[in-house]
């Protein structure tokens, strides 16, 4: 009997935890814990920096970029050229310092940092 108890008692808690851990949208592999709301938003900003690169940096792509830099490096200084466009070179050695960034943070649950 103690051992039914228990085995129930123990199913609730798994079912707890998933429970929670779905609800915060969290990955959990081993010691690697993933903020898929944070990686949906961060790769979000950064296909739309690939979408309007040389095309129309207006707010938008701004905006994309004032998040990114929030975590990791962005050359706002190259776009102080005479057309206020990002550098072709720059932006790929930037978009690839990003990605290089979400990969060694992503176990780490990153939280969206304000302002």
């Amino acid at each position: 009997m103690k051992n039914i108890f228990f085995i129930i008692i123990l199913l609730l808690l798994i079912n707890c935890v998933n429970t929670v851990e779905k609800n915060n949208n969290i990955f959990v592999h081993g010691d690697c814990i993933e903020n898929l709301d944070f990686k949906e938003e961060y790769f979000s900003n950064i296909k739309v920096i690939d979408s309007l690169i040389n095309r129309s940096e207006g707010s938008q792509f701004n905006k994309s970029l004032v998040f990114i830099s929030k975590y990791s490096h962005v050359s706002f200084e190259s776009r102080l050229n005479y057309a206020g466009l990002y550098p072709s070179g720059i932006y790929e050695k930037d978009r690839k310092g990003w990605i290089d960034w979400y990969e060694k943070n992503k176990c780490k649950n990153i939280q969206f940092k304000k302002k």
